[in-house]
């Protein structure tokens, strides 16, 4: 495995083109979650925009986010244009619908997620990932809960629905 990491697409589309809607994320972030470190949130929008490029690129695989990568999802939601804007240039036209459950998926769902990001060639911080401070969430250890939201979409965007 080489130790190059790749940006994905939605990382390089939120250092460039969406840099203010970046931005707003992390303001919205911290706003709601105080305790989070600015290091911290940056972690996360780029670990957010990393699995949204995963789930841009294979719609069915079931990846996971973490409880906390979560929250720069909500925020997106909020910023509606922006986000499906952004959402848009990412899938090719598509959305990433949010469908919330009321369960929370599994430590085994976040690291089939992490593998992923890893062979993409993306990273996948362990800040970010693991439940115990620098814990190797791919090699089996502890990995943070999935967020409550293990369903969502990718569909063509229909603004007549």
């Amino acid at each position: 495995m080489s130790d190059t990491i790749t940006r994905s697409r939605g990382a390089e589309l939120l250092d460039g083109e969406f840099s203010e809607f970046a931005a707003d994320l992390r303001r919205d972030v911290a706003k709601e979650n105080p305790g989070f470190t600015t290091e911290y949130i940056d972690l996360l929008v780029t670990a957010w925009a990393d699995w949204a490029t995963l789930v841009a690129d294979d719609p069915l695989a079931g990846y996971a986010l973490t409880i906390d990568m979560d929250e720069v999802w909500h925020a997106a939601l909020r910023r509606t244009r922006k986000n499906l804007s952004f959402m848009s240039r990412l899938t090719g036209g598509r959305f990433i619908h949010h469908e919330p459950a009321n369960n929370y998926g599994t430590p085994d769902k976040v690291r089939e997620t992490v593998a992923a990001l890893v062979a993409a060639g993306y990273g996948a911080a362990p800040e970010v990932y693991s439940a115990t401070t620098g814990a190797d969430c791919q090699a089996g250890n502890d990995c943070k809960p999935a967020a409550p939201c293990s369903g969502y979409d990718v569909a063509p965007l229909d603004l007549t629905a």
